[in-house]
């Protein structure tokens, strides 16, 4: 299995490849291209919750006819997928590293959230 890094660098890669721009002269190529990727991200987290409301209206609604969530688990884990790679067009773009900076937030929360463990 890969690492998340080298999942990260295949996707921009084939970004690359395809002409998405992945390299940017100047912060405001950035800004711009951040704010794309930012729509593009919450559109996608839309497509999610759009699909996730109709299998809650099949539990909460008499007669709705809508996917079960068995059904939809396949299109949701699809559309979670694509978030997956606008967050890491985000990070790049960032300079970041996403592993990293994922394995220190889990850290951080580890100590704010503490408390909660039995």
């Amino acid at each position: 299995m890969m690492q998340l890094s080298e999942i990260i660098e295949q996707q921009i890669a084939a970004d690359t490849r395809r002409g998405f721009q992945t390299s940017f002269g100047s912060d405001r190529e950035r800004q711009d291209q951040l704010m794309r990727d930012l729509v593009g991200l919450v559109g996608e987290v839309g497509e999610f919750a759009d699909l996730l409301k109709k299998v809650g209206l099949v539990f909460s609604t008499p007669d709705y006819k809508g996917p079960t969530l068995a059904d939809a688990e396949p299109q949701l884990r699809s559309e979670l997928a694509d978030v997956a790679i606008y967050l890491f067009r985000l990070s790049v773009i960032l300079n970041g590293d996403l592993e990293d900076d994922i394995i220190k937030k889990m850290k951080t929360n580890d100590l704010r959230y503490q408390y909660l463990e039995k």
